[in-house]
């Protein structure tokens, strides 16, 4: 909320005010998928749900094309193949005893994230931050009801205030903004970076080690990830040459 009213005070107001489907579409995806990404993390471990965020890029592709009937190149389909790859490999390392919530934690975070993505696509507006602040508000209401407790480990204040005074609405104020630029089932590809770096990061910060298959099928998404990049600059580049 503070980047949309420094950006924009009316588009902000005019956003809360005046909501259509498609705002409240995107409210929801991306509010519902935060709640589940928490509870995902409990069942399954940071690491295993952060691979398997690989499936949001198919999950955007399927959106965007039964809603807007918007097609995805070969490429990108290439790509996403292999990302499934990944995160089935790590998949594979989930203990068999894992709870029903943790399997349908893995199947509600990228699928309502790659909805969410497809759905800013077209969102009218240049940015959904304030639709995107009042969804994470909500999230913060209702995990605070439904939690034991909210109380801050010891320790971890000044991570837990980094996290969510800078990290996490940087990060997605960025986010939201690609899908403006960029085929949705791409910018899900994109937020495959994450499954990479991480399981590392969460490694060196609190001590949880990931799975062999995690780095396994982190690795299969970063050749995906390359090979697209890759593609894509060489086939801007023979246009530029073209022309």
């Amino acid at each position: 909320w503070c980047f949309a009213l420094i950006r924009s005070p009316r588009d902000f107001v005019v956003q809360l005010t005046k909501p259509s489907w498609l705002s409240f579409g995107i409210f929801l995806s991306f509010g519902t998928s935060s709640m589940a990404f928490v509870f995902g993390v409990a069942y399954l471990g940071a690491p295993t749900m952060l691979v398997f965020v690989s499936m949001t890029p198919l999950a955007s592709a399927v959106a965007s094309w039964v809603i807007f009937r918007e097609t995805t190149d070969m490429a990108l389909w290439i790509a996403i193949g292999l990302a499934i790859a990944g995160a089935s490999i790590a998949g594979s390392a989930i203990p068999s005893d894992t709870p029903i919530e943790g399997w349908l934690a893995a199947i509600t975070v990228p699928g309502l994230t790659g909805l969410g993505i497809s759905l800013t696509r077209h969102h009218p507006g240049e940015t959904i931050w304030p639709i995107y602040g009042a969804a994470s508000l909500c999230v913060a209401i209702v995990l605070w009801l439904a939690l034991p407790s909210v109380i801050i480990p010891d320790g971890t204040f000044w991570l837990v205030l980094l996290n969510a005074c800078f990290t996490v609405p940087v990060s997605f104020a960025l986010i939201t903004i690609a899908p403006k630029y960029l085929p949705a089932p791409e910018v899900g590809l994109y937020l495959l970076l994450e499954t990479l770096i991480g399981p590392v990061i969460v490694w060196l910060l609190v001590q949880e080690a990931p799975r062999e298959n995690d780095f396994i099928g982190g690795a299969v998404l970063l050749t995906a990830l390359i090979g697209l990049f890759t593609y894509r600059m060489h086939r801007a580049r023979r246009r530029e040459m073209a022309l």
